[in-house]
């Protein structure tokens, strides 16, 4: 299950740097988070980081090696998004043994494509949308953004779409939100989900659209472990698409 988390990086007994893997510790205390070994996301200086993290029970400290990195950041408070899980944690005998299983970890998390899927009209690309595609964004290592189509817009609406699907999809690409952005089709959209198997899939706070309600039926016909999440409303009274409809950004 995808939880989020935040804490404070601290300092530990660094054998990881003396074996070849510096990492950062995190004093965070939890009851219903196991003893293992987890693929995640950090969140720095709201950059995203891929991280490999053992979770200490025990000490309720979380140890992570993070991938290409090398910035101080001890005292600073991270986010952190704890994607999947990938062993428990156990003793070696000889630090030869932990190298080698450090090694195979993170080859093994390098490797994993986790898709994350979103959707929406976007037909005035504005703050909300970067806001929504960001957050969605550390829920990754893969984003993909469906573009609803002209006929759906309206059907589902009431109104035709200030800009054609062509359009949209253009503006989207052009932001480099997303690492795919694909033009939705009249058909149901459930084909995605079938398509992707996706590790989550993004809703923004007020996405209310019929196949929304039809999202945990269809993942649970589909023997998924899809977690549904939902991006909370930034600042609604000022970045709401019926409210900038004459703006485009």
């Amino acid at each position: 299950m995808i939880r989020k988390i935040s804490g404070e990086v601290i300092h530990g007994e660094k054998l990881g740097r003396k074996l070849g893997f510096p990492t950062a510790n995190v004093s965070y205390s939890s009851s219903d988070i196991e003893d293992a070994v987890f693929h995640l996301n950090i969140i720095v200086d709201e950059k995203i980081y891929s991280w490999m993290w053992s979770h200490m029970v025990k000490k309720n400290v979380f140890e992570a090696h993070i991938f290409d990195f090398d910035l101080d950041i001890y005292w600073e408070n991270i986010e952190i998004i704890l994607l999947k899980k990938i062993r428990a944690n156990r003793k070696f005998w000889s630090l030869d043994d932990l190298v080698k299983q450090i090694q195979a970890d993170q080859e093994l998390i390098k490797s994993q494509r986790l898709h994350v899927l979103t959707f929406g009209s976007f037909d005035h690309l504005h703050e909300w949308h970067g806001y929504y595609l960001q957050e969605a964004r550390k829920y990754w290592n893969h984003l993909i953004t469906i573009v609803a189509s002209d006929k759906n817009i309206t059907k589902i609406k009431n109104i035709d779409p200030k800009y054609r699907l062509k359009e949209r999809v253009k503006a989207l690409k052009d932001s480099w939100f997303s690492d795919e952005v694909i033009p939705g089709s009249d058909t149901d959209p459930m084909q995605w989900i079938e398509l992707y198997k996706p590790h989550a899939i993004c809703l923004g706070y007020d996405q209310r659209w019929p196949f929304v309600e039809r999202l945990e039926s269809e993942i649970d016909r589909l023997w998924l472990s899809t977690q549904i999440i939902r991006i909370p409303s930034h600042h609604p009274d000022r970045f709401k698409s019926s409210l900038l409809k004459n703006n485009l950004w």
